[in-house]
C-alpha cells in the first residue's frame, strides 16, 4: 500500500489543544488522523507503509522527531496497538493488579517481564475488560513527545464499536470479522442485540483456512449461512480472495467503509476507509 496523506483546510495549528490524535502501529504500517469533536469531524489522516527492511518502531520515532504536526500540543492522545498477546476478561472477574497473571498464564512463551508493559481498557458495551501487553521500546518512544497517553488494543475499538453499531437490531446475530493480512490472523466476534456471544482471533495460512475457521465459528454458533450477516473490515476488499470465497458459502457478506460515530471531511471521499476503522472508532471507547 502507498502512502496516503490527507489534511483539511479547516485545520488550525492554533487550535489543537481542542483536539484529538489517534496514532495506530501495526506491522504493514503506522497511521495517524484528527478529530475536531467539536464537529465531530475528521480532519486529518495519514498512512505511512513499512517497508521489508524497515522496524516499525525505528518509523514511529523518526517521525515524531520530523513531523510537527505529530507533536502538536493535543487535547487528548490515543495509541492503538495491533497485538495478538490480549485477553478478554468479565469485568467482575477483573483484578487491576492481577493484569500481568492473566497475560503471562494465556502467552506463556517469550515472556520478559523487563521488555513489556501491561495495560487494559474497558469495553464498556461488553461489561469485559481487555487485557493486553506492548513493548516497553513502544512506551518509551510515545513517552518522549506526550503526557497521559492512552493506549488501546486493537480488541477495544472492534467490538465496542460492533456492539454499538449492531444494539439496534434486536432480532438477529451479526458477525464482524477484522481482517490483518500482514499479520496473518483475524479477530471475529457474534453480536446479537448489544450482547457480544462470542470473541475469538485465529491465525490461518490462506483463504482457505480463513473460511474454515468462519464457518467452525458458524457451527458452534448454530448460525444460518443465509441469514447471518458478517461484518468485513481491515485490510480487505471486493477483489480479495477471502471476500470472494465467504461470499461462495456465506451469503450476506459486507464490507464496512465507514462508521456511523463520526463525520469525515471531503478529502477522505477516495480512502479505503475500512482499513482504518478501529483507528478512527477508538475515541469511543474514552
Amino acid at each position: 500500500m502507498n502512502k496516503i496523506s490527507v489534511i483539511d483546510t479547516s485545520f488550525d495549528r492554533n487550535i489543537t489543544t481542542s483536539y484529538f490524535l489517534s496514532i495506530q502501529l501495526q506491522l504493514d504500517g503506522f497511521s495517524f488522523c484528527v478529530l475536531d469533536p467539536v464537529s465531530n469531524e475528521y480532519i486529518q489522516f495519514e498512512h505511512r507503509p513499512i517497508k521489508f527492511n524497515e522496524q516499525i518502531f525505528d518509523v514511529l520515532e523518526a517521525e515524531l522527531a520530523s513531523r510537527e504536526l505529530l507533536v502538536y500540543p493535543y487535547q487528548k492522545v490515543f495509541v492503538v496497538y495491533n497485538t495478538q498477546n490480549y485477553t478478554l476478561i468479565p469485568q467482575a472477574l477483573y483484578s487491576s493488579d492481577k493484569n500481568a497473571d492473566y497475560l503471562n498464564f494465556c502467552f506463556s512463551e517469550g515472556i520478559d517481564k523487563e521488555k513489556e508493559v501491561y495495560f487494559s481498557n474497558k469495553i464498556k458495551m461488553a461489561d469485559s475488560i481487555c487485557s493486553f501487553k506492548v513493548p516497553q521500546s513502544l512506551t518509551q518512544i510515545i513517552d518522549k513527545y506526550y503526557k497521559n497517553v492512552k493506549y488501546f488494543c486493537q480488541a477495544t475499538p472492534f467490538i465496542e464499536t460492533a456492539l454499538f453499531s449492531t444494539s439496534i437490531d434486536m432480532s438477529h446475530n451479526h458477525v464482524h470479522i477484522h481482517v490483518q493480512p500482514s499479520s496473518s490472523y483475524f479477530d471475529i466476534i457474534v453480536t446479537s442485540s448489544n450482547n457480544l456471544k462470542l470473541h475469538n482471533a485465529f491465525k490461518y495460512r490462506d483463504h482457505k483456512e480463513f473460511l474454515y475457521f468462519v464457518l467452525f465459528v458458524f457451527d458452534q454458533m448454530k448460525l444460518d449461512t443465509r441469514h447471518t450477516k458478517v461484518f468485513l473490515t481491515g485490510n480487505i476488499e471486493k477483489s480479495n480472495e477471502i471476500y470472494i470465497i465467504l461470499k461462495k458459502y456465506i451469503k450476506q457478506v459486507e464490507i464496512e467503509t465507514s462508521t456511523k460515530h463520526f463525520k469525515f471531511s471531503g478529502i477522505f471521499k477516495n480512502l479505503p476507509l475500512q482499513n482504518y476503522l478501529n483507528l478512527f472508532n477508538t475515541p469511543l471507547c474514552v
